[in-house]
């Protein structure tokens, strides 16, 4: 066997051996990524449990003999609820009142307004919600149109 070919055959092991090791570590590495999500899912889990054993609780009392306590009740579980969500990075922001945004907002009605100037949020049926600075769900809302008076004069 020549010079030429053994070189040939050593850049070739050489080039199997490292193909071979890049596979194992791709292989390692989403091994790794799965085991996060495992975790972080886990620990989101884990602290949802409270939640459900509120709502256990609620959920037992008679509504009928305390409407009061329920309805307190429930109010507890929703902020027990929205505490676990904002500690993962939820935000809930609000738009009435705002400049509509497209990327924040989505317009699900416009209304004639002599009161808000063209382009703002007049009402909003439904907050929108960030995670982690992006945004999951816009603020469902009701943008002010032309006032009424301006349609008339265009007529």
């Amino acid at each position: 066997m020549s010079a030429l070919e053994r070189e040939r055959n050593e850049y070739r092991e050489l080039y199997l051996r490292s193909r071979a090791d890049f596979e194992n570590y791709k292989r390692r590495k989403e091994e790794e990524w799965k085991k996060v999500v495992e975790f972080a899912s886990e620990r989101l889990i884990f602290d949802l449990i409270p939640v459900l054993d509120n709502f256990d609780r609620a959920l037992s009392v008679n509504e009928a003999d305390d409407p009061s306590s329920f309805k307190k009740g429930m109010e507890m579980i929703y902020q027990n609820l929205l505490e676990v969500l904002k500690k993962e990075g939820l935000e809930i922001y609000h738009a009435e009142g705002k400049k509509f945004d497209p990327r924040l907002h989505e317009a699900i009605a416009v209304v004639n307004s002599d009161d808000s100037p063209e382009g703002t949020v007049v009402k909003e049926f439904s907050p929108g919600y960030k995670f982690k600075g992006k945004v999951l769900r816009p603020a469902r809302v009701a943008v002010a149109g032309e006032p009424s008076g301006a349609q008339e004069e265009s007529k």
